[in-house]
This record gives structure tokens, sequence and C-alpha cells, in this order.
């Protein structure tokens, strides 16, 4: 039981800032895109006797996913710092255990709470109502990545309810905060909403950066142990797979490839949704 509840607080702390980041669709598609999404993540799903060329794409697509995400980390940060944040969280990420992560996971959680928490006070004073009217925006393809990473292996268990309902409600109220704050229309306009939105609540950039950048590292190291389950699954080599993830990853970051969210929001649920529940149907079918 307690081991569940450090994945689950994990996992929630991984989702904040890829949630946070994304969210600026709109309280009301927001909530559409949690309520379709994020129910896949309860589908029974299965790594075990993955062949070994599936799991190795699943690794790289995991370290492009990991890099293509942490670019987000230095928007939070000064200009010069815009590979040196997203780096050094990525070295972090990767020299951090797989058996000490989980257990971090209920102080992660607790300091961004605390964080968050002058955030949610200095919104709601600055809420303009006529700025909340439901309105719904095209498919935020970017929302939808953040909340296909409950799907990932990181702790080889199913997710609970409760987690799911809380990344949902994460996800509504960071864009409920961003829609009132400086309403859709303009949220929509400009580049990392979130942290705009910080700027007109009374100075508050210093507390969305530290908040944001504890959320970027927890979902890189829930990366590198969703990376690990399906090396143990497809009984790979470590060495191998933590190579290829992170030299991916690093590849990412430091090259100009900047691909379409749509592509990569497709790809990951064909590779963190339907390979993975295939794969638990071939295994029903075989012990049948």
């Amino acid at each position: 039981m307690q081991s569940n509840k450090r994945s689950s607080f994990w996992l929630l702390a991984a989702a904040t800032a890829p949630i946070a980041h994304f969210a600026d669709c709109g309280w009301l598609t927001a909530a559409a895109v949690a309520l379709a999404v994020l129910p896949l993540a309860l589908l029974p799903k299965s790594w075990e006797g993955m062949p070994k060329s599936l799991a190795l794409l699943e690794i790289l697509w995991l370290g492009a996913v990991t890099g293509i995400l942490l670019r987000g980390s230095a928007v939070y940060w000064p200009s010069d710092s815009a590979h040196a944040v997203p780096l050094t969280l990525l070295a972090l990420a990767a020299f951090t255990g797989s058996a000490a992560a989980p257990r971090a996971g209920n102080l992660m959680a607790l300091c961004m709470a605390l964080l968050a928490v002058p955030l949610a006070a200095s919104g709601a004073a600055h809420l303009d109502l006529n700025w909340l009217r439901p309105k719904i925006s095209p498919w935020p393809m970017g929302l939808t990545l953040a909340l296909l990473i409950p799907n990932l292996p990181a702790s080889g268990e199913r997710r609970s309810g409760i987690t799911l309902i809380c990344a949902g409600a994460l996800a509504l109220a960071l864009s409920a905060l961003i829609q009132g704050t400086i309403s859709r229309h303009v949220a929509t306009s400009v580049p990392d909403a979130f942290f705009q939105t910080a700027r007109t609540l009374g100075y508050l950039e210093p507390v969305a950066a530290v908040a944001m950048t504890l959320g970027w590292y927890a979902m890189a190291v829930y990366l590198f142990q969703s990376a690990g389950e399906v090396t143990k699954s497809a009984e790979l080599s470590p060495k191998l797979a933590a190579v290829l993830h992170t030299g991916t990853s690093t590849a990412v970051l430091l090259f100009s490839w900047q691909p379409q969210i749509m592509k990569i929001t497709v790809l990951s649920a064909f590779f963190w949704v339907l390979i993975p529940f295939f794969m638990f149907l071939k295994k029903v079918k075989n012990s049948a």
C-alpha cells in the first residue's frame, strides 16, 4: 500500500510540469481531454514477452520524448540557460536510482503543492469571471501528450482511479487559472501561457520556475524508470538501454529537431497504449 502511494505521488509530480506547460486551451477543453485520455491508463497492459527489436524502439521513443518535453524546462530560466537547464535535469534523472525516486514522490508532491499555494491564491484574486465562460478550443495535442504519461510502465502496476482523477483535476484547475487570469484568447496566442500567468500574479515567476523545474525533473526520472521497466520485460542489457535512452534525449536537446506535437502525441499513443494492450491480448490468448 505504501509503495502504491509513493508511485501515485511520483506520477502526479511527473505529470504536473507537462500539464501546466500545455494547459492553455481553456478549462472546458482540458476537462474533455482528461475525460477522453486518462481512462486509457486503466486498460490492462503488458510489456512481458515483448520482442527485443520492439523494446529497443520503445526505449528510443522514450528517449526522444524525454528530450522533446525537457525543452520546456528552459523557458522558466534566463535565456543563456536554454541548454544548461534541460541537460542538467537529464543528467540528474539518468543518475537517480529507480528505488529512490518513488520514495521521494511524497516529498516532491508536497513541495510542489506548497509552491502552488501562492500561485492559486493570487490567481483566485485576479480571476475575471467573464473570461471563464465555456469555450471549445481545437483538440490540444500537447495536453493529450501530457495526459498520456500515466500509461507508462514506471511502477509496473495499474493506475488507481484517484490518481487519474487528481491528474484530470490538475489539468482542469491550471487551465481555469490561465483562462480566468489572462483570457483564453491571450493564452492561446502567447507561448508558455502558464509562465505568463505567473508573471501577472504579483511577480511569482520564481515560484513558478522552481515548481516547474521540480516537475520536469520528476517527469524525466519517470520516463527513465519506464524505460527500465521495458528493459526488464524484454530482458535487454540495462547498460545498452541506458545509453540509448540518454543518447537519444541528449541528441534531441542539442540539435534543432522540432517535430510537430501532433505527430509526437499520435506516436506516443501507439507506443504507450496500443502496443502494450495488444501484447496483453496476446498474453491472454496464449494462456487460454
